[in-house]
């Protein structure tokens, strides 16, 4: 007995003795984190270097243009308060008005700014509409200057604003934009960077996307992805090469909202063309847009079929028998692919026209005579 009490207490010992070591012996090493730069980082390092530089170069054309509003409603749409020109579903809602700035403005003469022609409400021959009270421009030093509206043209969605300084000699930071002299010629899917200034008069404002469609409101707008709200609307938009391709108008709230990624910018050749004919004080309003009254998806990738996501009610497709859910395969025998195809037969009609629309309601093919009537 005596011997293995000996033995259980040497075995005990040797147990002991062992954890002992083993708690002070030091555990495996870690070896520090460490950052192994790709072969592709460099790359972006540049091209984020690239974008900094090349928001810089586009801020020296922007400004920031606030609009002052007799917040009261005039001549407003029947059932929907708010000021005219600027409706959309809820003008409670920030989300749908244009009356809610400041704006961006693009420096396009010793004395002018452009602006987007909707922030002035119903077309006036001689002005704004009588909503608007004042127009204040803040340069990027922080001088604030009235500006009134000597030219607007909403065949393309602009105005011009006239100052009473000389802008680059006021603000030495501004530079007179110069126009390309030739037709930018644009691809789907180049990437674009829109610059203003809006809320942040003193900073800028960078959004990037792509162009994601190129034909819009009759061939002179093309669609971008930026995320656009009031504040870049009016905005100049560049493409990664650094030549100044658009100009952001027609951004439609009650269709899109704000923000909503789908947004359009005038072609840099037909803002020229219209800066021309508004700095010799012409007042150019926009004729009826037809409109059928549907918004509609491509349904499959391998067939005709736009598939119907709202009809406007009063609208003609409505009145036609159009529904949510049906799917347009034809109109005027040409197949619907995508979206801009049904684009492209609506804008070379006018309004009164009438389409032959075949379409699919389940598995029944129909067909309907939809008349093209005035955009709201």
């Amino acid at each position: 007995m005596k011997k293995l009490a000996m033995a259980l207490a040497l075995v005990l010992a040797v147990g002991v003795a062992v954890n002992v070591a083993q708690e002070a012996k030091p555990g495996p090493v870690t070896a520090p984190v460490s950052y192994v730069a790709v072969p592709s980082m460099k790359l972006h390092q540049d091209l984020e270097r690239h974008r900094v530089e090349l928001a810089k170069f586009v801020a020296q054309h922007t400004v920031s243009v606030e609009i002052d509003y007799d917040r009261e409603p005039v001549a407003a749409t029947p059932g929907i308060p708010g000021l005219p020109g600027m409706g959309g579903p809820d003008m409670s809602d920030p989300f749908f008005r244009y009356d809610i700035g400041p704006f961006s403005g693009l420096v396009v003469g010793a004395n002018h700014i452009l602006i987007s022609d909707r922030c002035l409400g119903d077309f006036s021959a001689d002005g704004p509409s009588d909503a608007v009270e004042a127009i204040t421009v803040t340069l990027p030093n922080g001088e604030r200057w009235p500006a009134r509206v000597v030219g607007r043209h909403q065949q393309i969605d602009l105005a011009l604003l006239e100052l009473d300084c000389i802008i680059n000699e006021t603000c030495p930071e501004l530079n007179i934009l110069k126009f390309p002299t030739e037709k930018v010629q644009l691809k789907r899917g180049e990437g674009v960077i829109v610059v203003g200034r809006g809320q942040n008069p003193l900073g800028t404002l960078v959004n990037d996307g792509i162009v994601s469609a190129l034909e819009r409101e009759d061939g002179r707008a093309f669609q971008l992805d930026a995320r656009i709200g009031n504040s870049t609307l009016g905005a100049p938009v560049v493409n990664t090469n650094g030549v100044l391709v658009g100009m952001v108008t027609f951004h439609n709230h009650p269709t899109f909202g704000q923000a909503s990624g789908v947004s359009y910018a005038a072609y840099i050749h037909e803002v020229r063309d219209a800066y021309d004919a508004m700095k010799e004080g012409k007042f150019i309003s926009k004729p009826p847009a037809p409109f059928m009254g549907v918004g509609a998806n491509k349904k499959w990738p391998d067939k005709p079929g736009l598939e119907i996501g709202n009809v406007v009610p009063g609208s003609g497709a409505e009145k036609a028998g159009l529904r949510v859910n049906d799917i347009i395969t034809q109109v005027d025998g040409k197949d619907m692919n995508e979206l801009e195809d049904l684009l492209q037969v609506i804008s070379g009609r006018k309004v009164g026209d009438t389409l032959k629309v075949k379409y699919l309601r389940g598995e029944e093919e129909r067909t309907a005579e939809v008349t093209l009537g005035a955009r709201p």
